[in-house]
Parts: C-alpha cells; structure tokens; sequence
C-alpha cells in the first residue's frame, strides 16, 4: 500500500497559518526554538516489590537526566510497584509486557499533548543499561539538535525502507528539493524583521533558511527509540514499508510524516514554507506535530540568541484554507 500525507498536512498546517491577530515577524522556526518548551513525556519504571540495586541505580540516572541541572531531558518519571496499586490499565501493560522474574519494566509514554497518535504508549521493554541509553539519547537526535541549535530551519530525519530503488529515488527527492527550497525561499523582509522590539542583528545563531537531512538507519540499535517515538507518532507507520521523512523544527518538533510516495517536491515544499513564514500562530498547542524526547537544555543553549517576544498566550478560531494534495 501506499500512502500520501497530504490531507494530514493539510488538516496540520491549516491550524498554523491561522490567527493573524496575534502575528509576529520572527519565523516559524526561529520562534519554535526561542519559546516552545519541549512537552514532557512520562516514563514509569513497573517492578514487582523492591527494586534490584541495579534498577534503583538506572532510576537514578533517568532521574538526574530529567533535572533542569543537567542534560534536562523532557519527561517525567515514575516508579510503581504493581502488587500495591489498584490500576487496571497498568497491571494490564505489565502483563502483557510480562519481563522475567525480576526484571522491571520501562514504559515510554507520549505527552499528552500528542493528538495524532493511537494511544499514549510509545514502547514498554525490559529496564536494562541498554534501555536506558537509548531513551536518553542517540546519535541522530545528537545530530538533529546540533544543526538545529546553528540556525537550520528544519532538519528532515529520512528513515529507509530498506528497498533500494524506492529509499534511492526517495532521498534524492528529499535532498534535491530541500537543497532548492534553501535556495529560493526568503526570509521576512529585513525592515519587517527589525520592527520586532527583540531583533538582534548580531546574534550568536545566525538567522537564515537551512534545510538538511539526516539518515536514520532503522537496524542501528542505538537509534530503536528514536525510531519508536517516530513511528508509534501515528496509526499505520509501524505498518508501512516504505521510506518516511519526518520535517523537525524548534526544540525537535516533528510536524508529521511523509511516506512513500507522499515524499514529493510539492509536499517538501509546502513544509518549507510553512517553517520560514512569519510566526503567525504563537501558541504551540495550536501548532501541528509532537516534541522528540532530546536530552538537550535548550534554554541554556540558546541563551542570548533570543529575537522573538513572548506571546500572550491569547488564543483564537483557527480559519480553514485549501492546500492542494500530494500526488498519490
């Protein structure tokens, strides 16, 4: 089966290019990175009784990851005894993940916020230093944060299908029409950028258009998380074998996936577009997309860098314009 994501991105960008009332100069992306705080995802550690010596040390590494004094990953945690809660759901979740005697269970859970995906439940699998790892951090989303944090407007992550000719003419697709859309899209006009009471021509992130992208090899162990939060995002992903690309934006906001042949210059473009155009929709939640799990201080690393003002938090009717579909 294949599939286009056009009316998805439709539905998503429609909500984003509304509310005028409350428009600004600054960029989509630039203000993404500036003022929308990574969401929190929930992680529950599930055990039967005490916790081995070694799980309590592997709780208290996550826990340390989640302070704002250290790498400040965006989740919260919890530790739950099975045999001393009434919760129908989790008991549910633990034996259905059944772990062997004792062993804990790691459970990762979307933010609430996340409307397009099935359920809450990323992924639940044996508490081990493995695990651990890979929630924390990867080399991808390493990468992503980087190019992120030197100006790129979006970073799009391209996840193979492992069928050379469809990943082959995917990619260069991909590669081709970012690489145009760098080229011929514009910034808001200077005059209109420096209105703005926080404009600062000499920041220490360049304001400009970038886009690159990022493989993500779907039989790198370390990237398995990384590949669950992308692919659990929405209904039928995990289902699909094609090749995917996923636009990430701000502090690793993933606007939606594009899969198969849905990976065509109009969608790429129709993306690109939206993240350089003035920040017309201030409110995040009023924004398409899901936060990525990054163990990254965002507020630390962007520090002076800040341009945009903070919005008001005012919000208003989103207004329905057409889009025009993909091609299937």
């Amino acid at each position: 089966m294949t599939r286009s994501y056009s009316s998805l991105l439709a539905l998503c960008l429609v909500v984003a290019l509304s509310a005028a009332a409350v428009a600004c100069n600054v960029p989509v992306f630039r203000y993404a990175l500036e003022r929308w705080p990574a969401d929190s995802y929930e992680i529950m550690i599930l055990h039967e009784g005490e916790l081995s010596p070694a799980d309590q040390q592997r709780q208290k590494k996550l826990e340390q990851a989640s302070r704002p004094a250290s790498s400040h990953a965006n989740f919260v945690i919890r530790s739950i005894d099975v045999q001393a809660v009434d919760d129908a759901a989790l008991k549910q979740l633990w034996n259905d993940h059944l772990p062997q005697q004792d062993e804990s269970l790691l459970v990762v859970m979307y933010p609430r916020t996340v409307r397009e995906a099935p359920d809450r439940l990323v992924v639940a699998k044996v508490l081990n230093d493995s695990s651990v790892e890979q929630l924390l951090d990867s080399p991808v989303r390493r990468e992503v944060a980087s190019r992120l944090l030197s100006g790129d407007s979006a970073v799009w992550i391209f996840v193979p299908s492992g069928d050379k000719e469809q990943d082959d003419i995917a990619y260069r697709t991909l590669v081709d029409q970012a690489r145009h859309n760098q080229q011929s899209l514009e910034l808001p006009p200077q005059d209109e950028l420096e209105a703005d009471e926080f404009f600062r021509a000499d920041n220490p992130i360049e304001l400009r258009i970038g886009f690159s992208v990022v493989t993500l090899d779907r039989q790198d162990p370390q990237e398995q998380m990384l590949l669950e939060l992308l692919l659990a995002s929405e209904s039928d992903l995990e289902q699909l074998d094609q090749p995917m690309a996923f636009p990430v934006i701000g502090r690793g906001r993933v606007l939606y996936a594009l899969v198969g042949k849905g990976i065509v210059p109009e969608t790429i473009a129709i993306a690109s577009r939206f993240v350089v155009g003035p920040c017309s929709c201030q409110v995040k939640d009023q924004n398409p997309g899901f936060d990525l799990l990054m163990s990254v201080n965002w507020d630390e690393k962007v520090g002076g860098a800040v341009i945009s003002e903070e919005a008001s938090g005012e919000r208003v009717k989103p207004i329905l314009i057409p889009i025009p579909s993909g091609k299937p």
